[in-house]
């Protein structure tokens, strides 16, 4: 007697992703603690049961088809797997997280096949936003407040002076910091947004028209809350809305807001049109409980084998030996005292080197962070690797922008850096792969195929720097001829450390 294909497929679609989550513990733990320790990313433990609860609501339309086993899933599934491999030997924790999301979807099609995949695919693509991602949204969204708020100010003749994202009023002086970017608002919204879109809409363009709208309007919005801010504690002497008030008025104008464009969106609203049944989909023929389970068993199997890799991979880095650093010698520069306690925020690197120098009394410094046998706990590429974090009250960043240097083409990332009334500009930009980068992506890509391919991974972070005072020009004339002087000495070190 032949088991009803529904029952032997849910029992095995379960176990296989639970399976799922086993082999990728750590990526799977590492999306929970950002859920737990950010306020941002803490509607991560609702997708799961909105997405469940998605599926359900297809029950009947599920009930017309039978599982269908497909190759097509188990392709997909190492192509995740492959990118969560990638992710993993490049230490991009997003990337990994992406790839560990895609693969329930993944496994889906390979248990359950296409008909059944194409009926619950938006609750199973739903599941990508279960993943922390949005940092990288932050240092944008600060600098657009920041020139939405100082744009406004001037339009209602409100005098202010702007230095990076700080900004001075004659009644006070405010700082547009990471809680003022408004991307808690946008990641909110667009949740929100797409979850409404779809179970209010049928049309496509509606759906797509009403998620761009979450994304803009809360982007407008937060730069409106960032000016009604600063304007009421202009206009009450700093004494309203500088504490946690400020708080309180953002996200109570962020309630209004979100309101208003649910409010206007219900009026296209399609939800009471009958769904369209595709009846062309109905396959009532059985499938064995066998080749279900063939396809369980090969789907993680084929999980099984990044981690496998990945262990491997690092058991054979391990082996690398320790690097030293010599020290760089500058054509036309002499060694002088330290003139400022700024040392640049990149953890736990193999090697380092600080030099301080001066060429016809311009001061200038040179900083070298060397990486080997990389990981969690000690890679070039990582948020949290900066020149210094904006806000705070040691040194900060007040802005960072790309710079080509002329007439050499030569990319740098520059920050203005501040301490009390000390100025420093630093111009930083990577090594890897033998070439230099200001991109972080680039440098993961080249981290991953490197070590991929058991290459030595083997990376740096370069940064000169040097103090101004009324402005950023002469420094930057100085570090531009630091640069032309120093660079091939600097490649020639790295050079040589990397082979010994």
């Amino acid at each position: 007697m032949r088991t009803h294909p529904w029952r032997c497929a849910f029992g095995l679609i379960v176990l296989t992703v639970l399976s799922l989550l086993a082999v990728f513990f750590d990526t799977a733990h590492a999306m929970v603690t950002i859920w737990n320790s950010s306020e941002t990313f803490t509607h991560g433990y609702i997708i799961a049961p909105i997405s469940l609860w998605l599926i359900w609501q297809q029950r009947k339309a599920l009930a017309l088809l039978s599982p269908r086993p497909s190759w097509l899933g188990l392709l997909a599934l190492a192509s995740a797997v492959f990118l969560w491999l990638l992710g993993e030997l490049a230490g991009a924790q997003v990337v990994m997280q992406y790839a560990l999301a895609a693969m329930i979807p993944a496994t889906v099609l390979a248990l359950l096949g296409w008909p059944v995949v194409r009926t619950i695919l938006f609750p199973l693509l739903f599941l990508l936003l279960a993943v922390p991602f949005g940092d990288a949204f932050i240092d944008p969204l600060m600098n657009l407040t920041a020139d939405f708020t100082v744009a406004a100010l001037q339009v209602t003749n409100i005098p202010v002076f702007r230095e990076g994202n700080t900004l001075t009023l004659p009644t006070g002086v405010w700082s547009v910091v990471e809680a003022c970017s408004g991307v808690r608002y946008l990641i909110a919204s667009v949740t929100l947004g797409i979850i409404y879109a779809y179970l209010t809409y049928r049309s496509i363009w509606r759906r797509l028209a009403f998620v761009l709208a979450a994304i803009a309007v809360p982007i407008f919005a937060n730069g409106v809350r960032a000016y009604m801010i600063v304007m009421i504690g202009h206009l009450s002497g700093m004494k309203y809305a500088v504490g946690i008030d400020h708080l309180i008025y953002g996200w109570l104008f962020f309630g209004l807001v979100m309101l208003l464009l649910f409010w206007v969106g219900n009026y296209w609203r399609e939800d009471t049109q009958a769904a369209a049944t595709a009846q062309d989909d109905r396959d009532t023929r059985a499938v064995s409980c066998g080749r279900l389970l063939a396809f369980a068993l090969a789907a993680i199997a084929v999980a099984g084998s990044g981690p496998a890799y990945s262990a491997w991979v690092k058991r054979a880095m391990a082996q690398q030996p320790p690097v030293a650093l010599a020290e760089v010698g500058v054509a036309g520069w002499q060694r002088t005292d330290a003139f400022t306690t700024w040392r640049p925020e990149f953890k736990n690197p193999a090697a380092e080197q600080t030099q301080f120098l001066v060429r016809n009394g311009e001061r200038a410094g040179v900083y070298i962070g060397f990486y080997r046998n990389q990981s969690q706990q000690a890679e070039l590429i990582s948020y949290s690797n900066v020149l210094s974090m904006p806000g705070g009250k040691d040194w900060h960043r007040l802005n960072e922008s790309t710079l080509v240097i002329q007439p050499d083409n030569f990319s740098v990332r520059q920050n203005l850096l501040a301490q009390d009334n000390q100025r420093l500009l630093a111009w930083y930009w990577y090594w890897v792969g033998d070439g230099f980068t200001t991109s972080s992506y680039v440098a993961k890509g080249h981290l991953a195929i490197n070590r991929l391919l058991m290459r030595p991974d083997d990376s740096a972070v370069i940064a000169v720097f040097a103090p101004y005072e009324e402005g950023p020009r002469i420094a930057a004339s100085t570090l531009q001829q630091l640069i032309q002087d120093a660079l091939p000495a600097i490649r020639q070190q790295l050079q040589e450390a990397r082979a010994r």
